[in-house]
């Protein structure tokens, strides 16, 4: 690797430390970061938002090779150059909301993820014809798998019955954590209502052990949510997105089936922030029966 990045860029690195198929080294006391990127269609428009987004945050800055490409074959392999700003800080819930205030051009058509009810009722019926196949080789998944499918459900109809037309677009992430590194990834950016980010942070850090109903509170209180926004967001919290992604890495045989009982062993306390929330937005024509108790 060393041999192609002075080849394709013009680095001469004198030590490279691979994790996986990603590839770390400095260069002049700068970060970098070399990864397998495979979803070109959507390349071009991640690269023109990263140009925007470097003007106002310390995103990760892709870098072009030799002949101006962004994307480098190395072997048979795709590969993207970062130029890392910001590693290992954690981020705090304001971060997420300055990004959110990012006023950017919505040229992206290829990077939207707005149409929740098509995407997720799509990912449900995917799992369950998949469940039917091999849940016999899944126990956990099998006994668990119809409670977060009716959280999804429940999201699903606020979501369809939602106007959107005049819900604000803006800055969102495919996934989100509490690391910086994730949050000014460009090649985690996507296009997305405002809220999708916070409820995708709430989530992450309930299920990481750490107390959120405060924070939660705080950002409803401040942040002033129209009645589209607060039925939204509501639904973003009900989908159990947390639970989804350890599924799929299970089936893939990322991780083992165990890690699930990490999640299932906190439904009762999740239960209890959705409630709170469902609480204050009763007035939002919100039906949710079992949210009433």
């Amino acid at each position: 690797m060393k041999n192609a990045l002075n080849y394709h860029y013009g680095l001469a690195i004198d030590t490279i430390h691979q994790k996986q198929k990603n590839y770390y080294f400095q260069v002049d006391n700068i970060n970098y970061l070399m990864m397998p990127y495979d979803n070109i269609e959507e390349i071009d428009e991640i690269y023109k938002l990263n140009v925007i987004l470097s003007n106002y945050f310390p995103f990760h800055q892709i870098v072009l090779n030799k002949q101006q490409n962004v994307i480098t074959n190395i072997n048979g392999d795709n590969y993207i150059l970062l130029k890392i700003f910001i590693d290992k800080k954690n981020i705090e819930i304001n971060d997420i909301i300055n990004l959110d205030n990012i006023n950017i051009p919505l040229e992206q058509k290829k990077l939207r993820r707005d149409n929740w009810y098509q995407l997720w009722t799509q990912k449900v019926d995917y799992f369950e014809y998949q469940l039917s196949q091999i849940g016999k080789k899944f126990p956990i998944i099998r006994e668990s798998f119809n409670y977060y499918v009716g959280l999804a459900e429940n999201a699903i109809t606020i979501v369809s019955n939602t106007n959107k037309d005049n819900i604000y677009l803006g800055l969102s992430h495919r996934r989100i954590d509490n690391t910086a590194f994730q949050l000014y990834n460009p090649l985690n950016c996507i296009i997305d209502l405002r809220i999708r980010d916070i409820c995708e942070y709430f989530k992450y850090c309930f299920f990481n052990n750490m107390d959120i109903i405060n924070e939660v509170n705080l950002f409803l209180i401040y942040n002033k949510l129209s009645h589209e926004e607060k039925r939204l967001f509501l639904a973003r919290m009900l989908f159990p997105t947390y639970y989804f992604d350890l599924y799929e890495k299970i089936i893939n045989n990322e991780i083992d089936e165990i890690e699930l009982k990490k999640v299932i062993s906190k439904t009762e306390g999740y239960e209890k922030i959705l409630k709170y929330i469902y609480l204050r937005f009763k007035d939002n024509d919100l039906n949710i029966e079992w949210l009433e108790n």
